[in-house]
């Protein structure tokens, strides 16, 4: 059921367990997406699990960015900053929730792991948007066809789910309906300045980590590179467990089996 908070507070929805002795997983989604875009993986989780899907800012149906507030130093701690007052909100167990994140949440959850180990137990990180401060800002072209794929799932519904369907076959069903609905609920002022990752340098929060933490990371994809991961080797953080799938960038969707199969038994070790 939806909690809408006042002010700048964030939406989600609960599902799962109503044991409140069960482990709290909160899911931060990517850009582009919602707190509705993980079907699959709650049903799967929710037998175990209290799970709570949030809405960042400027998704779904919490709020937008104020102009003030997009013409910031780093828009991504705004974002930060409202997603780590929500999950102070959504932290009853003295042990924190785990967090789980992909992409652009992926980075909001690694900020907050490494920020708040007080609220965060452990995470799992799937493709974590870790740009170097210089390459964060998308070029105009990106921009600008992010922006046309959101409006055609606006204006031509049942031709843009279409070609999702094509694009993805390997999908599970369910997660369709609410990605393409979540297209459409984007602020599109913040898809506008093309920023989805930190200006704080990624090398900084991932070091700082202190809590169990695992990356995975889609050997298709082009977001976190050879070279990337490398690096985020080499800073030897014992907290640190990282893991290469054969899928693309949205791995839970694209092997949703081989996914579980890896991140199941580790939140079963962990949460």
């Amino acid at each position: 059921m939806p909690n809408t908070l006042d002010g700048a507070d964030l939406t989600f929805r609960w599902a799962g367990s109503s044991d409140p002795e069960a482990p709290t997983l909160v899911l931060l989604h990517g850009l582009g997406d919602s707190g509705d875009c993980w079907p699959d993986a709650v049903r799967r989780w929710s037998p175990d699990y209290r799970v709570v899907g949030v809405d960042l800012l400027g998704h779904g149906r919490s709020p937008r960015f104020t102009p003030s507030e997009l013409a910031s130093p780093d828009p991504l701690e705004v974002m930060y900053a409202a997603a780590e007052a929500t999950v102070a909100r959504l932290t009853t167990s003295p042990r924190g929730v785990v967090l789980v994140a992909h992409s652009m949440g992926g980075g909001v959850a690694t900020a907050l792991a490494a920020r708040r180990p007080d609220l965060v137990r452990a995470a799992v990180l799937e493709e974590p948007a870790w740009r170097d401060p210089h390459l964060r800002v998308q070029a105009d072209d990106v921009i600008a066809e992010r922006i046309a794929d959101c409006r055609r799932f606006a204006e031509d519904p049942s031709g843009a789910l279409a070609d999702g369907r094509q694009d993805n076959p390997g999908w599970p069903d369910s997660e369709f309906a609410p990605w393409a609905q979540a297209k459409t609920l984007v602020d599109e002022a913040f898809l506008g300045i093309g920023v989805a990752s930190f200006a704080h340098p990624w090398e900084e929060l991932v070091s700082a980590l202190r809590v169990p933490t695992l990356v995975v990371i889609g050997a298709r994809s082009t977001l976190l590179g050879d070279t990337v991961r490398a690096r985020a080797q080499r800073l030897a953080n014992p907290c640190l467990e990282i893991h290469t799938v054969e899928a693309g960038h949205c791995v839970r969707r694209d092997v949703p089996d081989t996914y579980h199969a890896l991140v199941d038994p580790w939140l079963a070790n962990h949460a």
